[in-house]
């Protein structure tokens, strides 16, 4: 099968130009989505039941501002997103949609011209992981695969996974989807834990991204034992949710 035939590769992060078409193809298509609906805007947002519609819109709002003014004391951190909700939380989602739009304006030829392609690449994967949560709050799901903006931010996940397993030194996994193909992460050759997997884009995204429960993790059609708690993205801003999230 493609786990065993394909060729593997290094995960390779996409060039910052990529990563910030990807980034506005992502704000279009929230925009699109959201503009004009300002019922939806209280509705809770399941993958980040702290948030509204409209918080969530705030935080990516604020994230552009931030990067733009390099507003990054505390990046990523719970204070530094529940700040830019509470500075725009005044806001209309459409004033908050347009404030986006100005900095990604702003922020455009920095990420064309730099070389940080991890920070873009984070920046995309950051925006379309909202988009997501966004839809399932509005049960409306969206694109799932097939587009720059997944090859991005999959890009952005097996860098990091890569450098955290290679870090460890404990676990090493094969990785395949449809945007990426089969990419290596982690050393195998002195890995104790060998794993490999297949999935989709939209899966990968929102397994290894923090949108899954361990249990649900654990259901992947893992080749290999996955270890508890099973690969995923945990930090101080980012860690499964407790209960199965469905979309």
């Amino acid at each position: 099968m493609r786990l065993e035939n394909d060729a593997v590769l290094p995960p390779r992060l996409l060039p910052c130009s990529d990563a910030a078409a990807a980034y506005r193809l992502v704000y279009k298509r929230i925009s699109a989505l959201l503009r004009g609906r300002a019922e939806v805007a209280e509705l809770t947002v399941p993958a980040c039941p702290a948030w509204t519609v409209h918080q969530t819109v705030a935080h990516l709002a604020g994230v552009a501002q931030d990067v733009v003014s390099a507003n990054l004391e505390g990046v990523a951190s719970e204070s530094w997103t529940q700040a830019q909700v509470d500075r725009l939380d005044q806001k209309s989602t459409d004033e908050l949609l347009d404030l986006w739009e100005e900095s990604i304006d702003l922020l455009a030829p920095q990420l064309t011209q730099a070389t940080a392609e991890l920070a873009a690449g984070q920046l995309a994967f950051d925006a379309l992981t909202h988009e997501h949560d966004i839809r399932g709050a509005l049960r409306e799901p969206g694109s799932r695969a097939g587009d720059l903006s997944y090859q991005v931010a999959l890009g952005f996940l097996a860098t990091m996974f890569d450098l955290t397993f290679r870090n460890t030194g404990r676990a090493a996994m094969r990785l395949t989807t449809p945007s990426i193909g089969t990419v290596q992460l982690g050393d195998p050759d002195t890995a104790t834990d060998q794993l490999a997997i297949e999935v989709s884009d939209f899966d990968a995204l929102r397994a290894l991204g923090g949108r899954r429960s361990d249990r649900q993790l654990l259901s992947l059609p893992w080749h290999g034992d996955p270890p508890n708690p099973p690969p995923a993205a945990r930090n101080h801003a980012m860690r499964p949710p407790h209960n199965d999230l469905v979309e």
